[in-house]
Formats: structure tokens, sequence, C-alpha cells
């Protein structure tokens, strides 16, 4: 009678640990973009003092986009050029619109909520944290890796702090953040 006592209560104290544990569902979508983007074809420029329009042709995933921009500025005519052709292509690259995926983890525990900002060491899904603009991948020591932005609010005041993931390997959804300022 002793031990189906005893079975009760460790299967009690398990039941309520498991029910008493703080569980946290992390979750994180982003919009993904993959095309094929050819360089910048049949280009025109017509300048003229703090201004510049620009026509040419751009070949996405195999199809040819005829574009056109202006850009007005108080810059050098060759940057207000630049300028406007890199905003037609992102009008462009956003209208043509990408895969929306989304991933979900749940995390339990008996420890307190997890923390709004993530720490050097943490283990995070890659789209929890901004990517910086126009930014891509690079290897560091054969680990596939890119520069986040994190923005929180502490004392009703936008801090902003940059930082690096690493993918822990190429099977998993796991990264580690490797360095943050």
């Amino acid at each position: 009678m002793s031990h189906r006592l005893a079975a009760l209560l460790i299967l009690g104290s398990v039941c309520c640990h498991s029910v008493m544990a703080g569980c946290d569902v992390r979750s994180a979508s982003q919009l993904v973009n993959e095309r094929e983007v050819g360089s910048v074809l049949d280009l025109e420029k017509f300048k003229s003092t703090g201004k510049c329009l620009v026509r040419y042709r751009l070949v996405i995933d195999g199809i040819s986009h005829n574009l056109e921009a202006e850009e007005l500025g108080l810059e050098q005519e060759d940057s207000l050029c630049y300028y406007a052709i890199e905003k037609a292509r992102k009008e462009l690259l956003v209208s043509l619109g990408g895969k929306f995926q989304t991933q979900a983890v749940t995390v339990c525990s008996d420890q307190a909520p997890p923390r709004s900002k993530v720490l050097i060491g943490d283990v995070v899904l890659e789209n929890e944290l901004a990517q910086v603009k126009d930014r891509k991948y690079f290897t560091y020591r054969n680990s596939k890796c890119r520069l986040f932005v994190e923005r929180r609010e502490l004392n009703r005041k936008l801090v902003v702090n940059h930082g690096v993931i690493c993918q822990l390997d190429d099977i998993s959804e796991s990264w580690l953040v490797v360095d943050k300022w």
C-alpha cells in the first residue's frame, strides 16, 4: 500500500509540475523574395540641376520590365541617378511580392517569462530579428550569418541595437546570437 501511495504522490507532483511550468510560444513571420535579378539594361539618364530621370530595362526571373523613376535633391546628378535606379528597382521588387513564411516554437520552463531583448548566446529563430536593410548573408567560420537590428523601448525611449546571428547548422531553423552592440 505504501508503494502505491508513493507512486501516486510522485505522479501528482509531476502532474502539478508540468501544469505550473510557464510556456511561451515564440513565432516569427516574414515575406521572402528569392528572385533572379539581372543587371540594368538600356539605361537612359536625363540630368538637370538637382534632378535626374532614368529609364531602363530590368530582367527579373526571365521577364523583362521597363522602369522609370525620378529623383530630386541637392546631391550631384550622378548620385541622384543612382538613387532613382535603386528606387525604381525596389518599387518593382516590392510589387512582385513573394512567399509568406511563418515559424513557431513552444518553449516551456519553470523560469521567469522570457526577456524582450536578446543576448549573446541566445538561440533564436532567424526571422525573430529584423534584417539590416540591403545587407546580405555572409559566411563566418563555415556558418551562414547575417546582421540584425533590434528595436525596443526602455524608459519610454527607443533603443536600437545591432548584432550578428549565425545558423547553427544547415538543417536547423535555429540561429545563435554571436555578437551585439
